[in-house]
């Protein structure tokens, strides 16, 4: 399989990824508050997953808070770890669930350790996936 090909299949595999992220501070105003994925459709994000991330979070940085929460897979030489990039999203996964594996800005969690923040943001947060072609 050459490289075009791959990030082709990935490209796909990631069509669930919003078209935009949208504010954790709009969409609390919301009753039904919805996130239009990639391939056209519109996904809901529930009240109480927003409500537990506004918990955590400062209200001050509630505009700056992007929904969902992207987490990150990765391969690394035969090992899946998950990245979490986006700072507030790695500032608020360490206050909620503990991980606290923060390097150069960079949040590293351990596949044994998704299923809890999965279980908690089900619909607020979001798995892509990414290949190292080198």
């Amino acid at each position: 399989m050459d490289e075009k090909t791959l990030a082709r299949m990935i490209e796909a595999v990631n069509r669930h990824m919003p078209q935009k992220t949208r504010t954790l501070a709009e969409m609390l105003k919301e009753k039904d508050p919805t996130i239009k994925a990639k391939d056209g459709n519109e996904y809901y994000i529930e009240k109480r997953e927003l409500e537990f991330i506004a918990e955590h979070v400062d209200e001050l940085d509630w505009p700056r808070f992007r929904i969902p929460v992207i987490l990150e897979m990765n391969d690394i030489g035969g090992e899946r770890v998950v990245y979490v990039r986006d700072k507030l999203h790695a500032e608020f996964i360490k206050k909620a669930f503990g991980f606290d594996r923060i390097l150069n800005g960079i949040l590293t969690l351990y596949m044994y350790e998704l299923p809890e923040i999965r279980r908690k943001l089900r619909t607020a947060s979001q798995i892509i996936f990414r290949v190292s072609l080198k």
